[in-house]
């Protein structure tokens, strides 16, 4: 059959799914990735474990510690080939900028600045998590809880 033979809805419809099948294998396929970041405090001086940390508790493992306290939590929705910037306690800030998105994977460009230095790529699956263990802070280190999701 000739394809101006086919009635439009048709021939609409099969583009459509045509470009939805080439558009979900495409590196970078969405607009913007939601980076949420948590900013925890691990230490020993305690048991406790925040409870809003649940979901998670089991990532702990780890690390060496016994008491986990979120600190802050916050999320921004960043375009891909840009960055977003997050305050962190202690005067750091971390800068987040997807990189790409491959194989269901989404790559992110993480620097912390201010105090010490981290300049690294970590690599999570959509809409997965990663904890990164970072500076010292108030008798503890603070553990930054990344998540992405393409969206």
């Amino acid at each position: 059959m000739r394809l101006r033979q086919l009635p439009s809805q048709a021939l609409l419809f099969s583009l459509l799914v045509l470009f939805g099948a080439h558009a979900e294998g495409a590196e970078g396929f969405s607009q913007a990735v939601r980076v949420t970041i948590g900013t925890i405090l691990a230490s020993n001086q305690s048991d406790e474990v925040d409870a809003r940390l649940a979901p998670i508790k089991h990532q702990f493992r780890a690390f060496k510690y016994r008491s986990y306290r979120l600190l802050k939590e916050e999320s921004q929705t960043v375009a891909w080939g840009s960055s977003a910037t997050f305050d962190i306690p202690g005067g750091r800030r971390l800068v987040v900028s997807p990189e790409n998105f491959r194989e269901k994977q989404i790559a992110l460009k993480v620097r912390l600045e201010g105090g010490e230095k981290l300049d690294t790529t970590v690599k999570l699956q959509n809409r997965g998590h990663f904890m990164l263990g970072g500076p010292p802070h108030e008798g503890g280190v603070l553990i930054l809880s990344i998540s992405a999701a393409a969206q």
